[in-house]
């Protein structure tokens, strides 16, 4: 997620991964760097003995007239599902996603296994309801915010929607078309089209959606789907909270010393405190040039899989001996790449490791230009 629209170029590679190990003593080391900062900033005491407050996970509460509710506390959402229906905390069932539900009018440990061919459920076998939350972080009307909305590889249109409410706050009903294309070696191509119908809801955050999708649209179940989400509940969503456990000198130790204990000189890094939010912009925009006015923006993942409220740290460092970015292969007769200059890369700073991380290696410039210019929520 974090990793989004990185910036692209032959100067600039990114991975997912922070690879210097710790070392001790950051405290000394700091004013005596050539390139350090004059003054270190301070730990995050008082986000450091917070105490926990976390989202309790997906309740489904049986109403005994033969439906269940369905509820997400993070998400801001309920639901009326048929008691018979399964419902989970996301499509895979491993880790919970953020604010996430997939609900199925079949048990998927007993439901055939798609064919590859086709690679779509028939209808015959049941429908699915996917319920999942997703920024809107300019407050795009809803009709305009679904031009941004793709759910899966074989998409290939939208029809026209309608406006309608959803308890009583704005929504977008609108259909997308899928389709699969297999070319078996032995036989004609096989074509497979199914319809998703989708509903964009207005959450309970003002820089947030609901959107709920039932697939596919051809089932003879679908009346029950769409009863369940036109009937849907919103709420205020439940705000988690985590202690910064992970604190700015343990992650500024990394960089600053070598794997001996020595300070490394013209070393310079600096590292901000920020929601997984502005982490996940701050990323997508990277170290480059700001995105010129009025040109287009860098595109982020819109889809919600990591608590957005979560805090991360955002990392900067520049000087000699830096680590080299993982690039894809290289053309032409074997050179010795240029060295890099500063590096740009965030990671958790509560310990809730199942959000992503990014790293951007540059090879120009001596410093991250949009770094200076984000904000810090250290205290």
């Amino acid at each position: 997620m974090i990793a989004g629209a990185l910036l692209a170029g032959n100067t600039l590679r990114a991975i997912r991964t922070h690879a210097p190990a710790e070392t001790p003593d950051l405290e000394s080391a700091a004013g005596s760097a050539a390139s350090a900062s004059a003054t270190t900033p301070a730990n995050c005491i008082t986000l450091g003995q917070i105490l926990p407050r976390i989202a309790p996970p997906i309740a489904v509460q049986d109403l005994g007239n033969g439906t269940q509710r369905v509820t997400s506390a993070e998400g801001g959402y309920s639901v009326v599902f048929p008691s018979a229906w399964f419902a989970a905390a996301n499509a895979i069932g491993i880790t919970p996603q953020f604010g996430q539900l997939h609900a199925t009018s079949y048990d998927l440990k007993t439901a055939p296994t798609p064919d590859p061919e086709r690679w779509m459920q028939p209808p015959q076998v049941g429908i699915s309801v996917d319920i999942q939350v997703w920024l809107n972080p300019d407050h795009e009307p809803l009709d305009r915010y679904a031009e941004h909305i793709l759910i899966g590889p074989d998409q290939i249109t939208r029809q026209p929607g309608t406006m309608t409410s959803i308890d009583g706050r704005p929504a977008y009903r609108f259909t997308i078309n899928d389709e699969h294309r297999f070319q078996p070696a032995d036989r004609p191509l096989v074509v497979t089209k199914q319809t998703r119908v989708v509903w964009v809801v207005q959450s309970g955050h003002p820089d947030r959606a609901i959107v709920a999708y039932a697939t596919p649209g051809e089932s003879a179940l679908f009346p029950a789907s769409e009863r369940a989400i036109s009937t849907m509940t919103i709420t205020a969503p439940f705000v988690s909270q985590r202690p910064v456990v992970l604190q700015r000198d343990e992650v500024l130790r990394q960089w600053l010393y070598d794997k001996n204990g020595a300070l490394i000189r013209g070393r310079r890094a600096e590292a901000r405190l920020m929601t997984f939010t502005e982490a996940n912009a701050a990323m997508t925009i990277g170290g480059g040039p700001p995105p010129s006015a009025g040109g287009p923006k860098p595109i982020q993942l819109l889809r919600l899989d990591h608590d957005p409220d979560d805090l991360y740290w955002v990392t900067a460092v520049s000087g000699p001996d830096l680590p080299q970015g993982r690039g894809g292969p290289r053309l032409g007769p074997p050179s010795t790449p240029p060295p890099t200059t500063w590096i740009l890369g965030d990671m958790s700073a509560t310990g809730q490791n199942t959000g992503p991380t990014a790293g951007q290696y540059s090879t120009q410039g001596s410093w991250p230009q949009n770094f200076d210019a984000l904000p810090d929520r250290c205290r």
